[in-house]
């Protein structure tokens, strides 16, 4: 949820909130000004009036908890790792990094993109590539799971759960020309 959409859910949630506390007040006689009568003060006593002001709050207090609710668990922006000296933290970018290098030492393959992220499991890796023509797919991205994988966890120490390879596309050798139209 946008910022600006819970902003506007904890403004109405006050707003109704002060509804509400006001219709109860009036209702069980709390704000009385001898020298102020207006039709508001006929509300006292009126149960259809503290249904309504205790619906008013009710509903209040559900937009605030929407509005002020967390936006869900953060993706954290490194790894903690613990070692008999102390701790280690190990960023998501770095991590992403070494998948790149080991990318880029296959032959015939280019980067699309790269994505890890920590799971209880461990780490998962997502990685889009762009391959040569008549390269073998299925050997082609088994050697690079294999390697990503081992690459990680030998530098990082940390267990890869999963590696996920989306081939993107095909380069080609040659930019397409483009098709001539009859008049």
């Amino acid at each position: 949820m946008s910022s600006a959409a819970r902003l506007f859910l904890v403004l109405l949630g006050l707003l109704l909130a002060a509804a509400g506390l006001l219709a109860l007040a009036l209702v069980f006689g709390l704000v009385q000004e001898p020298g102020l009568r207006t039709s508001l003060f006929a509300l006292a006593g009126d149960p259809v009036a503290a249904v309504v002001g205790g619906g008013l709050l009710l509903v209040a207090v559900i937009l605030l908890s929407l509005g002020l609710r967390s936006t869900g668990k953060p993706v954290p922006d490194s790894v903690l790792q613990t070692s008999a000296l102390g701790e280690i933290r190990i960023t998501i970018v770095a991590m992403e990094n070494m998948v790149l290098r080991v990318v880029q030492q296959i032959q015939g393959v280019k980067d699309g993109g790269r994505r890890v992220y920590p799971t209880p499991e461990g780490l998962v890796v997502q990685v889009k590539i762009k391959v040569m023509p008549d390269l073998e797919l299925p050997g082609l991205v088994s050697e690079l799971q294999e390697k990503v994988k081992g690459y990680l966890e030998q530098i990082t120490g940390l267990v890869v759960h999963e590696v996920r390879v989306l081939v993107e596309n095909i380069i080609l050798d040659q930019v397409p020309s483009k098709k001539i139209r009859p008049n």
